[in-house]
């Protein structure tokens, strides 16, 4: 049988499992370990390749396997080392190596975006617009010693990601061993990434007078919301502009000191119907935006932030980003960057989808059944469909990728893959909490665990 007969079973069967295995192999090319030459530092390789590891995490990251564990033992032939080995690898993985992932792979979405012919979302005319936002990652069991007499809930860190809005692409992660540790304290290193025509939207966390600063002197644009510390000078009188879906819309000049080389930025006021999951009935957003992007829109432009919300939603339950069985910091924060990327890619295959269906029809794919479907078909596919036969079928070639690509789309019926629908939840009332719990950090307690003797 040949390649084309057997591709024309698969795609009949399971569209999207081929589609997403063809789109992996556009976005996911062999260069894992030169990213890990070009960014590691301490770490090293021998026998085990970053590459080889890398593969067995993502098939966690895809749900093929349930843990590092099972992944070992699907890859064992081609990790050859043991399974102390393979996790003392993944758990020393460098944060600067994860965060190189995350780059690499949002920079091959997008090229492979243009190349289908994606439609890129235009936010705000004549900006790059990014929005910012944190995630912790959850409890995590307590399997390290250090850990096992702890009463209070250890985490293994937090990752600030960069989320482009036109692309729809997570294109930076910044990654925090300590999960203690400001968000914040990244704001460096983000504006470090920016430029003249970006744009970034943030919560109040972001709301660093010295951080805004800098952005207003490289001519960054912001829209951040006010944190409550932050009181600044209010200048002149509030005016009232209009309405937006949510509540009335103010404006009003607002100084960060009284100082002259004060920041000078017009502080938005929303005055919403319904008030915030926090209670808030007022919301005020701080931006140095030009007086020709007008407040309903800069009010309308600081609720597009709950798309990387979105983005983090569909990270917890369509991929693996987390294990509470991982204690380890670098491990867990490895995870959750590959299944950035895994993201990155599944951002290909609706790009892909755009290109032979309509946009409405498109916008209700459930994130969801790609997921099931691609973990439900792979693995199998795979055995017949190998490396082999892909390398045969589009080689290095984008052209025959993205004509592939295209093909695949067509044969995918989106009535199958739509989102479900359901009525407005009902309030269920919990049961109290019955003792106090603190959070603490697994990189301090690892830090001030007492060291072994060699």
């Amino acid at each position: 049988m040949d390649d084309r007969t057997l591709l024309d079973k698969f795609a009949a069967q399971c569209p999207i499992a081929v589609l997403a295995q063809t789109a992996i192999r556009g976005v996911i090319r062999d260069e894992f370990d030169e990213l890990f030459e070009k960014h590691r530092n301490r770490q090293y390789e021998k026998e085990l390749s970053f590459s080889t590891m890398a593969i067995a995490v993502a098939d966690v990251v895809l749900r093929f396997v349930p843990n590092f564990c099972q992944a070992y033992k699907k890859h064992a032939k081609d990790l050859l080392v043991s399974l102390t080995s393979f996790y003392n690898k993944i758990n020393a993985t460098e944060l600067q190596i994860s965060e190189a992932i995350v780059a690499r792979s949002a920079q091959r979405a997008a090229e492979l975006q243009d190349q289908l012919g994606f439609s890129i979302r235009e936010v705000l005319k004549s900006y790059k617009v990014y929005a910012f936002d944190g995630n912790h990652l959850q409890e995590a069991e307590k399997r390290l010693k250090p850990l096992r007499m702890l009463h209070d809930a250890p985490l293994a860190g937090t990752i600030v990601a960069r989320f482009d809005l036109q692309r729809f692409l997570f294109d930076r992660a910044y990654l925090l061993e300590d999960a203690h540790a400001q968000e914040s304290t990244t704001l460096d290193r983000i504006l470090d990434d920016l430029g003249v025509g970006d744009l970034f939207i943030a919560d109040r966390h972001y709301c660093v007078i010295p951080a805004l600063r800098k952005a207003d002197d490289k001519k960054i644009r912001f829209v951040v919301r006010q944190h409550g510390r932050f009181k600044g000078v209010l200048i002149g009188e509030r005016r009232q502009i209009g309405r937006t879906e949510t509540g009335m819309v103010y404006e009003q000049i607002i100084h960060s000191s009284n100082a002259e080389d004060a920041v000078i930025m017009r502080r938005i006021t929303v005055e919403l119907d319904k008030p915030t999951r926090d209670g808030d009935m007022i919301i005020h957003v701080l931006t140095n935006l030009p007086a020709e992007v007008d407040a309903l829109t800069i009010a309308d432009l600081y609720r597009l932030r709950w798309e990387e919300e979105t983005g983090y939603y569909y990270l917890t339950t369509t991929l693996t980003c987390e294990l509470s069985s991982i204690g380890c910091p670098q491990a867990a924060l490895f995870l959750f960057c590959m299944a950035m990327m895994a993201f990155n890619v599944r951002q290909t295959i609706f790009a892909a989808l755009s290109a032979e269906h309509d946009a409405e029809l498109v916008e209700e794919v459930s994130h969801h059944a790609l997921s099931v479907e691609t973990a439900r078909y792979t693995e199998g596919m795979l055995v017949i469909l190998d490396d082999a036969f892909w390398e045969r079928l589009i080689g290095d070639d984008p052209n025959q990728l993205v004509t592939l690509m295209r093909e695949l789309s067509r044969r995918v019926d989106l009535k199958k893959y739509q989102k479900a629908r359901r009525g407005p939840k009902k309030k269920v009332e919990k049961p109290p909490h019955t003792r106090p719990k603190t959070h603490v950090s697994i990189a301090k307690v690892l830090r001030e665990a007492p060291k072994k003797r060699p």
